[in-house]
């Protein structure tokens, strides 16, 4: 009786081993993936990660063209890195934004549930992934995308005052985690046992919540203003309605709460003109995350298919302009 059951715990365990070396293979084809997206961004001189370009090779090797701003540890970082490893600054960058993919994809892959899951939400998990609003947060906004995937491991893995740290790095790194960060602690303010909010009333102070961040965000930092198009503003909004109302329990997990909060601080950025587009991708793939952990089956199947004009459309109109 004893061996079978070793025998039963010893396939199980190399079973378990396996799954996850399945999952790490996946995760370094997204890294590479984002490396091929962001030197593709490179050659045509869109996106961010050219701007990182332009100050590195403005600035050599000279450090003291920094000042004490936000990304005054990531550019020294970069210094550092291009001068040990004897490596271009692309080279370093694709590294990066290399590294916090795969990290972010295989955090992702093994919190699915079960492997009746995996069928269901496996359309779902490649189209977030592999939607441009997405791809950025790895392969365009690198300082942004390390400060996240910092985050999500403090979400996931941290304990204690480990996670406490790694908030504070996060934000050290960019800035802009610290609306989500508030988002997070509203969360357990409104949720602790003292409180039954229905849900029109949590969404009310979700709202309230989130209009507060953003006008603070906005006098903080002062963001760009609103920019884009009508037609993309629109296909945002849809995907907020959706990540809103496809189930109300959203709003009772703290990522699904984190996710509805900045889809509302992107629509308060709409009505003081200032663009929280950069949230909208944080918004997405958070959304994701409380599918892959609480979603049911049919809201997994919904918000799939709810979710796959705007991954269609965007897609298309990403490609026509690279094209």
């Amino acid at each position: 009786m004893n061996t079978h059951i070793i025998k039963k715990h010893t396939l199980s365990l190399k079973k378990d081993t396996l799954k996850k070396f399945l999952y790490f293979i996946l995760s370094i084809v997204y890294g590479a993936f984002i490396i091929a997206s962001l030197q593709l961004q490179f050659y045509l001189g869109s996106g961010d990660i050219n701007a990182y370009i332009h100050f590195f090779d403005e600035a050599g090797n000279d450090a003291s063209v920094l000042t004490l701003r936000g990304d005054y540890a990531f550019r020294i970082a970069v210094f550092a890195l291009t001068e040990f490893f004897q490596q271009s600054t692309i080279t370093i960058l694709s590294c990066m934004g290399f590294l916090i993919a795969s990290i972010t994809f295989y955090i992702y892959s093994v919190k699915v549930r079960s492997k009746q899951y995996w069928i269901y939400i496996l359309p779902l998990f490649l189209m977030v992934f592999f939607t441009p609003i997405v791809q950025v947060l790895f392969s365009s906004g690198i300082r942004s995308g390390i400060a996240f995937t910092v985050l999500m491991i403090a979400f996931v893995y941290g304990r204690g005052v480990s996670k406490y740290l790694l908030f504070l790095l996060s934000s050290a790194i960019h800035l802009s985690m610290l609306p989500i960060l508030s988002l997070y602690f509203l969360f357990y303010i409104l949720n602790n046992k003292y409180f039954n909010t229905p849900f029109a009333v949590s969404l009310f102070l979700l709202l309230t919540g989130s209009f507060t961040i953003a006008l603070g965000a906005s006098v903080v930092h002062v963001e760009t203003e609103v920019s884009s198009s009508m037609l993309y503003n629109l296909l945002i909004l849809y995907v907020g309605l959706l990540i809103i109302f496809v189930n109300k329990k959203a709003q009772k997990n703290v990522y699904g709460f984190m996710s509805v909060g900045l889809i509302l601080i992107y629509i308060s950025g709409l009505l003081i003109d200032a663009s929280f587009i950069r949230y909208v991708g944080n918004a997405i793939i958070l959304y994701l995350f409380f599918l892959i952990n609480k979603g049911e089956v049919k809201t997994i199947q919904v918000f799939s298919v709810g979710f796959a004009p705007f991954f269609l459309l965007t897609l298309y109109y990403s490609i026509a302009n690279w094209v």
